[in-house]
Order: C-alpha cells, then structure tokens, then sequence
C-alpha cells in the first residue's frame, strides 16, 4: 500500500483490491480532492465497463470548463490491465506524461499482481507504484482480521465474547468492508448485549441468504448483466460459505420447476399444485414464473437445468482450492438464459 495520501495527491493513480467498500471509500476521496463541486457536471467522466484505451484517451482530451480539470474516472478498469506489454505507445505515453490539467483514476476490483509479466510488474505501473501513485484495499490476513473486527467492535461500542473474532473470520473472510458490514448486522440484532458465536452464525448466514436471493432475483428475471453483479457481490462478501449458498438458491428454484412438471402429470391444481411446490398460499403468485419456464422448455428441458446446477455443484468442489468462479459464471448464464425464455 502507498504511504498515506501519496496516491490521493497523484494526478494519475490505480486503486485495486477486493474490497468494494474501501474502492468506494478511495474514489469518493481521490474525486473530493480533484473535481470541483461546482464544475462536475462539465469536468468528471466515469467510464462505462469495458471501455477501451483510445475512450480513456479521449475523454481526457476533452475540454475542461475555464478554471477547472478535466476528471476521468475508470470504476471497472480490468479490461486495460490485462496486459501491460500490449499497451499502445500512445497510452503509455500518455501515462507517463499525463496532458496538461488532467486526472485519471483507474480502478480494478482484483487485486493486481507485480510479478513477471503482469501489469505491476511493468511499465509505466511499476513506476506508479514506486512513486507512491497506487493503492490497494482487500482482505486482511489471517492474524490482522481478527484484530481489526476487535478494533472496529470497540469502535462501534459493542462487546465480543472470546474467540467471536476469529469466528467471523472464518465465516466471511478478511474483506474489511464485509467484516464492517457484519458488525452492523450483529448490532441491530443483539440490541447492545453482549455478541456470541451462535449470533455471528445466525448474522453470517441471513447475510448469504440476501446475496443468494439478489443474485437469483436477477436471472430469474433474465438480467444476466445483473446477475453477474449479483454474483461478484456474494462471492466478494462470503467467500467461504457464498458459493453453497447461491447453489442452493438455484437448486430450490429450477427444483419447483420439475415438482412443477410433476404435479402437472398428476393432474393438480390450485392449492394442491401450491403445496406439491413446497409454496405457502401466500406464495401462490410464484406459480406462474415457474409455469412459464416450464412451458418454454417442457419436462426435459427442466431435469437437463437441475443436471447443470449439480454438475455446477461436483464442478466447485473440484476447483475448490483454486477459488474459480467459472462453474457459478457459467451456471449464471445457463438460469439466466432459461428464465428469459
């Protein structure tokens, strides 16, 4: 990590890492610092996801108002990071002489690596970061988690029995951002007594159940773009339990679609139809969803989707070492494409 408020000051930074708080925390400073409040409707662009180079260029070279900088911010700059030795002479040029009266903030939701060959590791990045002009926020380790939760438990005036700390690292990691959020969740619930590990069980599971269900909100209604987000979300914010999680959310789902097929081939209806679901009546309304990806792709069509979310399920725990999110990626797509029809 740069020494406090090098990278800030640096007319030209990255900010890179996994946690999504401390991203959001960094652009809002690094914006603070270099866009006037009165000129940002004519001075800021934020770039769109997967915009190239000679876009970046551009809108750096865009007239600023009299008085004011011209401000790019690139939120989602993993496209241009990929790789460094490809990088046109024209950009890096231009990163190495920024245009007069000119920002630019990169921004990479991974964490960059400095190794051979990768964009730390080379020019003009490597500079970058000599010169303090980079910033990365993610997880914690092992040993400095359990002792931020402590701090940040002090800090919001709650008390933790032994080993509580630990506990919710295990559970979620050692994303800041994710650990703050736990805390607040563990607040309201506890009502100022004191935290145990049964709350931190029943805090971090009700937090990947949101995640699961935001994540399957979206492609049920055909989002795949959302979905993904969706999907980056939960895994960023339980990187331990999130995948199980998101797997059973989509196994209940494309589950009811074949019971559906089934109570069809019974002949039931209404309630009992409701019931074979596994659906109260007040979920009666969710019927109809099913019905319509069952029309559309028939009995056959609904086992071959629950074979995908098990094969999904074998894929995961062959991967889980290496921390893939290809089988959920890829499932996404498959639910997504299924519920659009």
């Amino acid at each position: 990590m740069s020494a406090p408020g090098t990278w800030l000051a640096a007319p030209y930074a990255l900010v890179h890492g996994d946690d999504s708080d401390g991203r959001r925390a960094a652009v809002e400073a690094w914006k603070a610092r270099h866009v006037d409040p009165e000129w940002e409707d004519f001075s800021l662009t934020v770039c769109a996801e997967g915009c190239p180079w000679p876009e970046v260029r551009n809108a750096l070279s865009e007239c600023a108002p009299l008085g004011a900088v011209r401000v790019v911010v690139v939120p989602q700059a993993e496209n241009l990071l990929e790789k460094p030795k490809e990088l046109p002479a024209a950009v890096r040029d231009l990163l190495v002489n920024p245009l007069p009266d000119t920002r630019l903030l990169l921004v990479s939701r991974t964490p960059l690596s400095a190794g051979p060959g990768r964009i730390l590791g080379a020019k003009p990045f490597s500079e970058w970061a000599k010169e303090g002009r980079v910033l990365k926020v993610g997880a914690l380790d092992e040993k400095e988690a359990p002792g931020f939760v402590e701090s940040t438990a002090r800090a919001m005036g709650l008390s933790l029995e032994g080993g509580v700390a630990a506990r919710l690292v295990s559970r979620l990691g050692g994303n800041p951002g994710v650990l703050r959020r736990a805390l607040e969740v563990l607040e309201l619930m506890t009502e100022g007594r004191r935290i145990t590990a049964e709350d931190v069980d029943q805090a971090t599971f009700r937090m990947g159940e949101q995640g699961a269900f935001a994540w399957s909100q979206a492609w049920q209604k055909g989002n795949l773009a959302q979905a993904l987000v969706a999907l980056r979300q939960a895994l960023e914010d339980h990187p331990v339990e999130g995948p199980l999680m998101l797997l059973s959310q989509a196994r209940r789902e494309v589950d009811r679609v074949c019971r559906l097929a089934e109570a069809r081939a019974a002949g039931l209806k209404g309630p009992a139809l409701t019931e074979a679901l596994g659906l109260s009546p007040r979920q009666a309304f969710l019927v109809d969803g099913y019905s319509r990806v069952l029309d559309r792709h028939g009995a056959g069509g609904a086992a071959r989707l629950l074979h995908r979310v098990n094969q999904a399920d074998l894929d995961l725990k062959g991967v889980a070492l290496s921390g893939s999110p290809a089988a959920l990626v890829s499932l996404t797509l498959s639910l997504a494409r299924a519920w659009a029809g």
